[in-house]
């Protein structure tokens, strides 16, 4: 073998090592996170905010009924008993416990997430996030009339 091919297999051996460098980091998971909270950017941020401020979320209402039995039986999941929070994990993630793919599939969780997250960004108390999400909700009227 002359010199030149072990230049060719060497170029080629970095260039190899290189992509896959480049895309195990392109594609990392850091906050290590469920693939489910991928599914939209918003969804990843909801999901990490939930994350790394668990206890910001825990008192906060949901309002998308699975804090009721009859509404966990709707969504197919478990009664959410702290409210938001349990809407992206049973019990703290950080301290053992399990994410819930609740909220990648339901926009009003992790969109009332996002809200809170601006809301404290802004310096708002928790019990004032609580009232504002109260109050927006409850100015909400359901029609029985079908879209179709």
């Amino acid at each position: 073998m002359n010199s030149h091919n072990f230049i060719w297999i060497g170029i080629i051996a970095f260039s190899l090592v290189g992509f896959f460098y480049l895309f195990n980091t392109a594609y990392a998971n850091p906050s290590e996170l469920p693939d489910y909270a991928f599914i939209k950017p918003e969804i990843r941020e909801a999901y990490l905010f939930a994350k790394t401020n668990y206890p910001d979320l825990i008192g906060l209402p949901c309002n998308c009924g699975c804090g009721t039995p009859e509404g966990a039986e709707a969504h197919g999941s478990r009664v959410h008993e702290k409210g938001l929070a349990d809407c992206f994990m049973e019990g703290d993630i950080n301290e053992g416990g399990k994410w819930d793919s609740h909220a990648s599939s339901c926009g009003l969780c992790y969109e009332d997430a996002l809200y809170a997250k601006k809301l404290y960004s802004e310096g708002n108390s928790r019990e004032e996030i609580k009232s504002r999400l109260e109050e927006k909700y409850a100015q909400l009227t359901f029609s029985e009339e079908t879209v179709y």
